[in-house]
């Protein structure tokens, strides 16, 4: 009975200002208010039993710690908005780290490989003039700029919330350089009539390449060229293709063919259509170039055997 007095007297001055937090915690991780009043013992109770509850003046409470009305904010990660980056060589990468309820608190970017403190807030603090702080006012995102990227800026970077003890959430920065590659080269050999199929590949880009281009001796070859027997084909994804198809090559698609994507290096490779029935390899696509066949190089071997052994017999002893 007494527990449900002193229950309807509290809840209703929560509002009232009559009750306010301790400061100390009870026993079991649990916060407690002291009610600024004395509460008379309900009616009914024994002697005994009023005045205990009155015993000392005041009367304790315990809530829970996770009482939404007297939880305190912290502030916390968004991790799903301060994920790992991957940014191109030379280029610029942009961390950016997401703070919730941050407060009164600072936010702060450290490299960690050499414990290397970078910025405070929107302040730089790095001689290293490619790395800069951004922060808008109102906003929960704190980013560090690392600008014209080099290699050996990659690794795990450290934004740390500056509470007792500091909260800190690591980002990984990866530093690529796109990679091209044309399957069959350098050099392709097939013979007039044949079909001429070259695939070209962009690997570990970040991004898809806004396009590829083919040029034939340093002439843009035309993505649509039907007439002409010339397709190109091109395909975006996590490595990204371009397919550059002649149906039948004759002498005129003799030449170097360059691939070159928006986001890396070219990379080239010189085909060779040999006219007439001399021997040639055969290009297919995804396969790259096949040689002469085996019988072939089985007949040059027993040919060369055979005109050695000719010449040791002919060569005569001396005695």
């Amino acid at each position: 009975m007494l527990i449900c007095a002193l229950a309807t007297l509290v809840l209703p001055l929560l509002g009232s200002g009559l009750v306010a937090p301790v400061g100390g915690e009870a026993g079991g991780g649990r916060k407690t208010l002291a009610v600024m009043e004395v509460v008379e013992g309900a009616e009914g109770e024994g002697e005994g039993e009023g005045e205990e509850a009155g015993d000392g003046g005041d009367s304790l409470l315990a809530f829970p710690d996770d009482s939404p009305a007297y939880e305190l904010d912290q502030p916390y990660f968004d991790y799903e908005e301060s994920a790992n980056v991957t940014a191109l060589l030379g280029k610029t990468a942009l961390l950016n780290c997401r703070v919730k309820n941050i407060g009164n608190q600072t936010v702060s970017w450290v490299r960690h490989r050499d414990i290397h403190l970078l910025t405070v807030g929107r302040f730089t603090y790095t001689s290293d003039e490619r790395f800069s702080a951004r922060h808008t006012a109102g906003s929960q995102d704190w980013m560090l700029l690392i600008h014209y990227l080099q290699k050996r800026d990659e690794g795990i970077y450290e934004c740390q919330i500056s509470t007792t003890p500091p909260a800190s959430h690591f980002i990984h920065l990866s530093v690529v350089e796109p990679e091209t590659e044309i399957v069959g080269g350098p050099d392709v050999y097939i013979n007039t009539g044949s079909r001429l199929a070259l695939t070209c590949s962009v690997k570990y880009s970040p991004e898809p390449p806004a396009f590829i281009f083919w040029y034939h001796n340093e002439k843009l070859v035309s993505y649509d060229r039907t007439r002409a027997g010339v397709v190109v084909s091109t395909e975006r994804g996590v490595v990204s293709t371009s397919r550059l198809l002649v149906q039948v090559a004759d002498t005129r698609h003799s030449g170097t063919y360059t691939c070159s994507p928006a986001n890396s290096k070219p990379k080239s490779v010189n085909v060779h259509v040999i006219a007439g029935d001399q021997p040639a390899a055969i290009v297919h696509e995804n396969h790259g170039s096949v040689g002469l066949p085996s019988h072939s190089l089985l007949f040059i071997c027993l040919f060369c055997i055979m005109f050695s052994f000719s010449i040791i017999s002919s060569t005569p002893v001396s005695p």
